[in-house]
């Protein structure tokens, strides 16, 4: 009984806990966070109600071992010895229970979300060991694969590698723990069945936990479509140089078509001139009195026009050369080589040509020169053939050459009436032309050469009197 009596005044000093002591169910004593004088001598069934009090006689019964109720407004654990209950306040721990079990359903429900985001993910996402063996792969990662998790637990990603790159990826594996992270590594990966599949693969290593993160991509249909591509564009390629080639040909004998049509014209007189002579020589061999100085003009004047026609010729050949090798050519020496070769259809058509250069105007350009022509050429014809169609008197083509910044420009305009709105968009397109026996070819082929193999511009627009096509080309320009 003194023991009894020192432990209550232990426990009269302890918070949190209410000690009542009964006796044939009347509160003898009461200790703890209550009023002593509401409780002692007091019925006990009368501080509870009847469910809670049927629970205290069963634990004083010993039918149950142990017992938690709500009382005043907290919650207790209560247990009974020797006519002693005993009630220890747990209503802190009993909503840090709370919080802890909200805690751990919210944990799980975010384990089950990034588990379905894992599983539900476009890539394999795998967790590995510092030595690069696997810890866990998702869904995506075991189907590509072909392994179950249980026997991803024996590989590594260094083992589902081909022999090629099992070093390379055990490289791999090292540079993540030492710099943090491999981007996009390439390697070839091994299925369990044996197929190979080109992967892309990015480490991130994670300190805290010694393990690193893999995400990894099947990249075998795109590789294998980016072939496709390259195949189908490099034939696209053979078969657009092919038709290039083929243009370039066309154009050439376009060209050979209008240049022999000139030839016929700067042979015409000088043949007409020989053929005077010839009959002039038929008389003089019938006069009795030779002229033997007369007959030396005569010699003299046909050497002249066979010469002539031998530079024609010349002239002629010399632009058909095709020859690849940039240099740097003198732009106005070309356009006046260009007016030469047509020249006497110009003057037959009563077509006037001008050439007006601005002053300080650099005329050095790098480039092919007989490709340049052959485009001035194109643009030429074709203000000649327009200005054919006309009855108009004091037909004129202009070439005008202007300094524009660093580029060089040439305006060839004419007085031909221009060029048709409707027809504007479609001039340079290929085998687009207004002409009877035009093939579409020679403005097609002066904008590819003017623009893709010298790197200047062409364009056109109408003025008030005809078309004005302007060539734009970069003086001094380098390789």
């Amino acid at each position: 009984m003194k023991n009894q009596e020192q432990l209550f005044k232990i426990l009269k000093h302890l918070p949190k806990i209410i000690i009542l002591v009964v006796k044939e169910n009347k509160i003898i004593q009461s200790f703890g966070e209550i009023k002593n004088e509401e409780f002692d001598n007091s019925q006990l069934s009368k501080h509870f109600n009847k469910v809670t009090y049927n629970k205290l006689m069963l634990l004083k019964l010993r039918k149950i071992d142990s017992l938690t109720i709500s009382w005043n407004k907290k919650d207790y654990e209560v247990s009974y010895f020797e006519n002693i209950y005993y009630f220890k306040d747990i209503t802190k721990y009993r909503d840090m229970y709370g919080q802890l079990k909200k805690s751990l359903r919210d944990l799980r429900s975010k384990k089950e979300e990034l588990q379905a985001v894992f599983d539900l993910a476009g890539n394999g996402i795998s967790i590995l060991n510092n030595e690069g063996t696997f810890l866990y792969a998702n869904k995506f990662f075991q189907t590509m694969m072909e392994y179950t998790m249980e026997e991803l637990y024996k590989e590594s990603c260094i083992s589902l590698s081909s022999p090629e790159y099992a070093e390379p990826s055990r490289s791999a594996v090292q540079r993540a723990i030492q710099n943090g992270i491999v981007d996009r590594f390439r390697k070839v990966c091994v299925t369990k069945s044996g197929k190979q599949i080109n992967a892309s693969m990015s480490l991130s290593y994670i300190k805290s936990t010694d393990e690193i993160i893999m995400i990894t991509s099947d990249i075998t249909e795109d590789i294998k479509y980016q072939d496709d591509l390259k195949r189908r564009i490099n034939q696209e390629v053979k078969e657009r140089t092919k038709q290039y080639e083929i243009m370039c040909h066309q154009s050439r004998l376009a060209a050979m078509g209008e240049m022999i049509e000139s030839i016929a014209h700067q042979w015409r007189q000088p043949l007409n001139g020989l053929g005077l002579i010839v009959q002039g020589l038929r008389h003089l061999s019938n006069n009795n009195k030779f002229d033997f100085k007369l007959l030396e003009e005569i010699e003299i004047e046909m050497i002249e026009k066979i010469n002539y026609m031998s530079q024609t010729i010349d002239d002629f050949s010399n632009f058909f050369k095709i020859s690849k090798e940039k240099k740097y050519f003198n732009i106005l020496n070309s356009v006046k080589d260009i007016i030469s070769l047509v020249d006497i259809q110009l003057n037959n058509q009563g077509i006037n040509i001008e050439i007006n250069i601005e002053d300080g105007a650099n005329l050095e350009i790098f480039g092919l020169e007989n490709e340049f022509r052959q485009a001035l050429l194109n643009i030429v014809h074709n203000s000649l053939d327009a200005l054919i169609l006309k009855s108009s008197i004091n037909k004129y083509i202009n070439i005008d050459i202007i300094q524009n910044g660093d580029f060089v420009e040439l305006m060839i305009s004419d007085n031909a009436g221009g060029i048709l709105k409707k027809n504007m968009q479609k001039i340079f397109k290929p085998y687009f032309t207004t002409k009877k026996e035009g093939n579409g070819i020679g403005l097609y082929m002066s904008k590819l050469i003017i623009e893709h193999h010298m790197k200047g511009s062409l364009i056109v627009q109408n003025n008030n009197e005809g078309a004005v096509f302007t060539i734009s080309l970069k003086a001094e320009n380098e390789k």
